[in-house]
């Protein structure tokens, strides 16, 4: 009891305006048969405007999802997007904020996928989430907050940023983790630590379906398995034969199949 209360008191205020104006801007950039892709801004809750893709059908969207990826950028999940609009749905492309403040950057990540919430509700009522690595985790931050979204696709998560800085053997990581004082890193990952996502995973209340890689250099197929135990049902997980980037046909069909069962009317 101790314990989580400790953690309860170390929740990190994440509140916002969902009423506030969004501000939208749209630059249509191509026509696809079924699919209207454009480029868009919109005002964060937080920090500067957030950039990304807008993905339309023809026709009235019957259902939306906001993506988030942190390898690929915006245009990560961008095919994932486009076959959503050709089948009635939109999607909205996103990518994780890089900033020299740690904090700072899952913030403004978290309150962007938020507010992309709100873009998209404001065309369809059925929403959900897809994040990638960093992008998943999140994702995982606002499910475990945010009631609107029906369900969450959470593609090469881990517990939280913290555990990836200070145990991954990934070469980036290290060389970084290398150059960086002890006493300062620690200091960091003390400020990171209230947003891991072990915190809030255990309070999504949404189905889940965790997409693993198991040639993944950077998450480990014990952090993959130790994430999943976390979460509470439904949930479902799935492993793949890539790396990082889940690049196998299998998982595309999996993750459009997941959505369509959940995102049905």
């Amino acid at each position: 009891m101790a314990s989580d209360q400790r953690r309860l008191d170390t929740m990190p205020d994440l509140s916002y305006d969902s009423a506030a104006p969004l501000n939208v801007t749209v630059d249509p950039l191509a026509q696809r048969p079924g699919a209207r892709i454009s480029r868009c801004e919109f005002d964060n809750a937080e920090g500067d405007r957030v950039a990304g893709y807008l993905v339309e059908p023809d026709s009235t969207p019957t259902a939306g999802v906001v993506y988030i990826h942190t390898t690929s950028g915006a245009e990560g999940f961008l095919p994932d997007a486009i076959r959503l609009a050709k089948a009635g749905g939109i999607g909205l492309c996103l990518q994780v904020h890089y900033l020299d403040d740690q904090v700072a950057s899952i913030r403004q990540s978290v309150q962007s996928i938020r507010r992309g919430v709100d873009l998209l509700l404001q065309r369809t009522d059925r929403i959900a989430g897809v994040g990638h690595s960093g992008g998943a985790m999140m994702m995982t931050v606002v499910a475990g907050i945010d009631r609107r979204l029906r369900c969450v696709v959470l593609e090469v998560p881990m517990a939280g940023l913290t555990h990836h800085w200070r145990n991954t053997s990934h070469p980036q990581i290290v060389r970084m983790r290398d150059a960086i004082p002890a006493d300062l890193l620690e200091a960091t990952l003390a400020t990171m630590a209230p947003y891991d996502a072990e915190h809030f995973i255990g309070a999504v209340q949404r189905p889940v379906l965790f997409q693993f890689a198991r040639f993944d250099i950077g998450v480990t197929a014990a952090e993959s398995e130790e994430f999943y135990a976390m979460a509470g049902e439904p949930k479902q997980q799935q492993w793949y034969d890539c790396g990082h980037v889940i690049n196998d046909v299998a998982a595309y069909e999996d993750r459009d199949r997941f959505l369509a069962q959940h995102l049905a009317g």
